[in-house]
């Protein structure tokens, strides 16, 4: 009786699973943001039954997957199909953080997978003619712009643009990771609501105010922006591990900045919207973004929390 409820539980999910799918592939604006809603079938079945069922549903997934579309639909399930399993089991063992954790990492690993298999399958590589896009617009705008303003500091700008749009593919590990992350927190965020409706008790994350990284990070930061003070050749592995790491390491610092903002505002009694603006306008202003890494760095290295739950700041 118990098998029948699984199988039957698993059938209605996988149909729910289905039909996003084919929501994401012919609703182009409604489908954009329905991605985000597709690990929540797996997640929930990872939740109430065991890991081997879950496996199960996974691959019957993607077995319906290509007979209700095109080879690409295997890819919808492999990045957030095996995403939502994975962090559906971390929620099953009440480790929202660690939910988090394996999610970032699956959906990396999945991402990666996919960008190798639109290469070898479909003979598309994305981050290629993401660049070649990219370059023709540049090229486009610059021949109109300079038609009305020749000067040398136009110039000098669109040889900046091109000199970050070449940087790209260096990159991409970390657009790979950042995207990861991106989307184990929105599946997180998501999922979170749906379980507390369907009364399904998961332990809440630290509020973000409240998160500290350790001191290492500081270490690592210091030690990696020497190394690439020494200028080393940009087409060398090592150039690319480096700025990976550096690139990485100054999202973690900017993001424990932004936790001490939020720290800073609860403490004080300020409004919850002051510091969600001043995230907003330090991403568009650069000095502002720079001022919030270095205030994480201080919040990591000195004890400025104490002070100012102390009332000293």
């Amino acid at each position: 009786m118990r098998r029948l409820h699984v199988i039957t539980e698993g059938a209605i999910l996988l149909a729910i699973f289905l039909v996003l799918m084919l929501f994401t592939n012919y609703a182009p604006i409604i489908g954009s943001l329905l991605h985000f809603v597709l690990p929540l079938p797996f997640l929930l079945f990872a939740i109430r039954h065991k890991v081997t069922d879950g496996l199960l549903l996974f691959f019957a997934g993607c077995i319906l997957s290509l007979l209700f579309g095109s080879i690409t639909n295997i890819l919808l399930v492999l990045i957030f199909g095996l995403s939502g399993l994975i962090m559906g089991i971390s929620y099953k063992r009440n480790q929202p953080i660690g939910a988090l954790i394996v999610g970032s990492l699956t959906y990396t690993i999945s991402l990666l997978l996919a960008y190798i298999g639109t290469i070898v399958f479909l003979k598309i590589d994305l981050i290629k003619d993401t660049v070649s896009i990219l370059e023709q617009s540049m090229l486009q705008s610059k021949s109109i712009l300079t038609k009305f303003n020749s000067s040398e500091e136009l110039t000098k700008q669109y040889k900046q643009l091109e000199q970050g749009i070449e940087l790209i593919p260096t990159i991409s590990p970390t657009i790979f990771v950042a995207t990861a992350i991106s989307f184990a927190v929105l599946t997180h965020v998501i999922s979170m609501p749906i379980l507390r409706r369907l009364r399904i008790k998961v332990q809440a994350l630290t509020p973000f105010r409240e998160w500290k990284l350790p001191l290492s990070i500081v270490w690592y930061y210091l030690i990696v922006s020497i190394l690439l003070i020494f200028n080393p050749d940009k087409d060398s592995f090592y150039f690319m591990a480096i700025i990976n790491l550096y690139i990485i390491l100054q999202i973690i610092i900017l993001i424990q900045g932004y936790s001490f903002v939020f720290y800073y505002c609860y403490i004080k009694g300020l409004s919850k919207s002051i510091p969600v603006i001043i995230v907003i306008v330090s991403l568009l202003l650069p000095l502002l973004l720079y001022i919030i890494r270095i205030l994480g760095i201080i919040d990591i290295s000195f004890p400025l929390r104490s002070k100012i739950s102390k009332g000293k700041m």
